[in-house]
């Protein structure tokens, strides 16, 4: 019955092995051909980002070509002729290079090659007006006719429909192998749940038809095998063997079959080390005193190899009605790796010895009762004059707190971990990292607390010098912060007091020259309304790079001034609605702290710009206790808060908290996707540079 059901069970497991592997390997098989159709796909989306990035470099190349001509004929500069003498010798490659990343496109070869003809045309145009000019036949102006700028800007539009027509293709691409993706985790998924459903109904099946005929199986035998412990020997009245399991079988090197009706000595060869009795004595023992007796210690099994092993093992009368010992039974289990954990023990107390750390152990009132070698050398008390000394007195322990206190602790959790401060022998005060575990006492002793103690003197002190060099950091940054802020003023008010007075001075000039030449001179009267003109668009320009640098509103009218402006600015220049609510009494903020809260608006708002894709902004300005609150709030995408802890935010980020905190306040920045960001910006309004730092601290 036994030898049938080991071959149903063999025949089962084959199956349960042999129909996986096989629904496995169609599985892995469908998703490499899924996969590398995926990779097919991705390849073509990667060539056409290659046509992109190169047709990019072509119309680079055109307009630094463009710009050096330009500069050539305005000034006669021979160095502005380098970008486009570059871009010509150029120019060929890039074309080749594009047109072989062309071949399976043919429209798109045409479109290239009408792109190619045009810059012919504009090549030899641009030559002609370069040979006029170092003939100096040419006027400045002439790069401005018709015929150049017409060839340029159809050669601009031609290029950006040549990259249109491949965005449409990338975007084709890129669709077509989201749904190879899409149908290949469709297929995985419907595949692999059917498997599963399926291994799960065929090992259900079969475990349980199996496991019905050994359950019945294992009942007979559970009355006679209740007892077993590791490995079980049965013996008849005459101390003849008539059952051994498989571990005994193991452990003696004896079958079932070759050790039946053999004496028990042949088989289980027990040598007792202290009574040096066998096992023949003791089945003898329990056949004549019919009781249980069992031997733990100081016992080894002979094998039929010769090999001793350390067992325990205890021998039990079989009784039959009236009381009769009809045989007896002997458990017994290996204790060998007992014994080797044993070895390791006592190894690993003579290690203690050898760390350098320092390893002692006390008891609840702190008295020392062991003192390993690496607490002499670290504390400088040999063993003899340490043992039997208060520990924390010995050492003149100082405490991060209370000593019941870590007592209360080391009680309830049976550990306890902390930095004290020792004296050794010599006087030095240093610093040890403290562990402490409580060990149960034996009978006569109560519980024990063993110390391991780490000198991290060192260490504390290269954290303090850590601590030092960031505040020297951070004040470097705020310095540099404040020079950045003075020389951007400087520069704006030299640009505005200098360059626009000269600017000014020159416009007064030319106005005075139109006034006063013939009505006749239209050439020169026309020639002298585009300079007045391209002098306003100077003036206007300076303008805009001095309010760029330092806006005079923020100097002249306010922090709230300079908001609505610059929210104004940003609302024409981008047109994003923003909304600005700020009190209508200016608000008390000295220069710095100004500018700071100033700096981090426009970053706020660069952040929309570069990310959001907002509609619309809401600032708001007020007073909240003794703090300046200031709130920008988008109605963009958002992004997920757990993204830009886990990258520490990004430079912008950063630097608008960095700015916050040289200014004694700080920066909240709350965010989800789909729902737009709320940047939340608090700094005091009356604050010492001591405490401001003490912020910077922390």
């Amino acid at each position: 019955m036994a030898a049938m059901e080991y071959s149903k069970f063999k025949s089962l497991l084959r199956r349960v092995i042999v129909i996986p592997m096989v629904a496995t390997a169609t599985l892995a098989g469908l998703l490499l051909w899924e996969t590398f159709d995926l990779n097919r796909s991705l390849q073509w989306v990667d060539h056409t980002d290659q046509i992109l990035d190169q047709s990019g470099h072509l119309l680079m190349l055109m307009i630094d070509m463009e710009s050096g001509t330009r500069g050539f004929v305005a000034t006669g500069d021979e160095s502005f002729l380098k970008t486009y003498l570059q871009g010509a010798a150029r120019s060929d490659s890039e074309f080749k290079v594009l047109y072989q990343q062309l071949n399976d496109n043919p429209q798109q070869r045409k479109r290239l090659s009408d792109i190619q003809t045009g810059y012919g045309e504009w090549e030899t145009y641009a030559n002609r007006i370069i040979a006029l000019r170092r003939a100096g036949q040419a006027d400045p102006t002439l790069y401005e006719n018709q015929q150049g700028k017409r060839t340029m800007d159809a050669l601009r539009a031609q290029i950006s429909e040549f990259q249109t027509t491949e965005e449409e293709l990338r975007a084709a691409r890129v669709q077509a192998a989201h749904l190879r993706w899409g149908l290949m985790v469709i297929s995985c998924l419907g595949l692999g749940l059917g498997f599963g459903i399926f291994l799960a109904w065929f090992t259900r099946y079969h475990v349980e038809k199996l496991g019905t005929r050994l359950l019945q199986s294992e009942e007979r035998w559970t009355a006679t095998l209740g007892s077993i412990g590791e490995a079980v020997i049965a013996t008849d009245s005459e101390g003849r063997i008539s059952f051994l399991n498989p571990i005994a079988a193991v452990l003696t090197g004896w079958q079932l079959e070759e050790a039946l009706e053999q004496p028990i000595g042949n088989v289980l060869k027990l040598i007792n080390e202290e009574s040096g009795m066998t096992a023949d004595n003791e089945v003898l023992r329990v056949l004549n005193e019919k009781k249980t007796f069992s031997v733990a210690n100081h016992v080894d099994l002979v094998t039929r190899d010769g090999r001793e092993i350390p067992v325990e093992h205890s021998a039990a009368p079989i009784l039959a009605g009236e009381g009769k010992v009809i045989g007896v039974v002997l458990v017994f289990r290996d204790v060998a790796e007992r014994r080797q954990e044993q070895i390791a023990t006592r190894q690993q107390a003579a290690l203690l010895e050898l760390t350098q750390d320092a390893v002692f152990v006390i008891d609840l009132e702190g008295k020392i009762h062991f003192w390993s070698r690496g607490a002499e050398v670290m504390f400088g008390y040999s063993k003899s004059y340490a043992i039997g000394n208060i520990a924390h007195e010995l050492l003149c322990a100082e405490f991060p707190q209370p000593l019941a206190e870590i007592r209360a602790e080391l009680m309830q959790a049976g550990h306890w971990e902390g930095d004290l401060l020792k004296t050794t022998r010599g006087g030095k005060q240093i610093v040890v990292s403290g562990r402490w575990a409580l060990q149960s006492g034996k009978r006569d002793q109560g519980p024990r607390i063993l110390v391991i103690s780490s000198d991290i003197t060192e260490r504390k002190r290269a954290e303090e010098l850590l601590v030092l060099q960031k505040e020297q950091l951070r004040a470097l940054a705020e310095r540099l912060q404040t020079v950045r802020e003075d020389d951007r003023k400087r520069v704006a008010r030299d640009l505005h007091d200098q360059i626009g007075q000269i600017l000014t001075s020159i416009k007064m000039d030319l106005t005075w020259m139109t006034r006063h030449l013939p009505k006749s001179e239209d050439a020169m009267l026309a020639r002298l309304t585009e300079s007045i003109q391209s002098i306003n668009d100077g003036v206007k320009s300076v303008r805009n790079i001095c309010s760029g640098l330092r806006p005079g509103v923020l100097d002249d009218l306010g922090l709230a001034a300079a908001i609505e402006w610059q929210a104004s600015e940003f609302a024409s220049r981008n047109g994003i609605r923003c909304e600005v609510t700020v009190p209508p009494i200016d608000l008390h903020l000295d220069g710095d702290r100004a500018t700071a809260t100033f700096r981090i608006f426009q970053e706020c708002l660069t952040n929309v710009i570069r990310h959001a894709n907002a509609k619309s902004v809401r600032v708001t300005l007020c007073h909240e206790e003794e703090n300046i609150l200031m709130v920008v709030e988008d109605d963009g995408i958002g992004f997920c808060e757990t993204d830009m802890s886990n990258t520490h935010g990004s430079l912008g980020l950063l630097g608008m908290r960095e700015r916050a905190q040289f200014c004694g306040g700080g920066v909240q920045i709350s965010s989800s996707k789909g729902k737009g960001t709320i940047v939340t910006v608090r700094v005091p309004v009356d604050i010492s540079r001591a405490e401001r730092n003490e912020s910077c601290k922390s």
